[in-house]
């Protein structure tokens, strides 16, 4: 098995990307819905128990992972893959903490988001992936060091 170099620029681009946009879209989809449906500081657990906020947040949270696994892709530029794979891992360990730390939200949530953050962030990578091969088309596959 050829070993691979590990970009830190792309993973933690890559990592940035995800944790920022995921932060700030949970942010504002949260106020929205909160100002919304005129939700206080007390009734908050509302939130938990409305299925299709989870949805939306849940959809949006994998589209942040999976951008964050393109732009880890394209930033290492070699190795897409193993790139986006590194994003989906971290999103995972991320998501798994947090999974202790709000017991209000539904176990279907915790397990769905867990099982397709890494899908979502190789998705990501093989976008970059396929970005970066339309770019070349002239290079033969074989020319050089292997680019993923």
């Amino acid at each position: 098995m050829e070993k691979k170099n590990v970009h830190f620029g792309g993973v933690l681009a890559g990592i940035l990307v995800d944790q920022v946009t995921s932060f700030v879209s949970s942010l504002l989809i949260g106020t929205i819905y909160i100002t919304s449906n005129h939700i206080g500081p007390s009734d908050i657990s509302k939130v938990y128990a409305d299925t299709p906020i989870l949805a939306i947040y849940l959809l949006v949270g994998l589209f942040c992972t999976g951008l964050g696994g393109y732009v880890s892709a394209s930033v290492a530029k070699r190795d897409a893959y193993f790139h986006a794979s590194i994003i989906g891992v971290v999103g995972a360990a991320i998501g798994f903490y947090y999974s202790f730390a709000n017991a209000e939200v539904p176990l279907w949530y915790h397990l769905t988001g867990f099982l397709a953050v890494i899908p979502a962030a190789l998705l990501g990578g093989h976008a970059a992936f396929l970005k970066r091969r339309r770019a070349n088309p002239d290079k033969p596959s074989g020319s050089g060091p292997k680019p993923d």
